[in-house]
């Protein structure tokens, strides 16, 4: 993990950016397994995107502000903010069918408290630095 302390901060906000795209898929495919297979409703669906993008926004984040202490909310943020402009560009060049609505404004919420609580996560108190009165 030093790598992502000796990189720069864009570097490192790009490798927690594709680590957050890849767990996404990873953890939206059981949900469309059982989805598909009707295990589960098909309004269970509005529910696991959020839920997978809070998830896939909060782990590298956590993990990368962990090793960059000092920049952990802007690492969140940037995080979080990428996969958000991603979303929505994805959108932008979808055509007609895919228009930007209520579900961007919930995956941006989603994406916003996964990077919120992945930087708060990570961020540590030194019981030995505090100064004593």
């Amino acid at each position: 993990m030093s790598f992502l302390k000796k990189s720069s901060f864009a570097a490192a906000a790009a490798m927690g950016e594709g680590c957050a795209l890849v767990l996404t898929a990873l953890l939206l495919l059981p949900a469309a397994w059982a989805v598909s297979g009707e295990l589960l409703p098909l309004s269970v669906a509005t529910l696991c995107a959020p839920a997978a993008a809070a998830l896939a926004v909060l782990l590298p984040t956590a993990v990368i502000a962990k090793v960059r202490a000092r920049q952990a909310l802007a690492t969140g943020g940037a995080i979080g903010g990428i996969y958000v402009a991603l979303a929505a560009l994805l959108c932008a060049l979808g055509g007609g069918k895919s228009a930007f609505g209520l579900w961007l404004a919930c995956l941006a919420g989603a994406a916003a408290v996964g990077a919120l609580a992945g930087a708060l996560l990570s961020i540590r108190q030194n019981r030995h630095k505090k100064r004593r009165r």
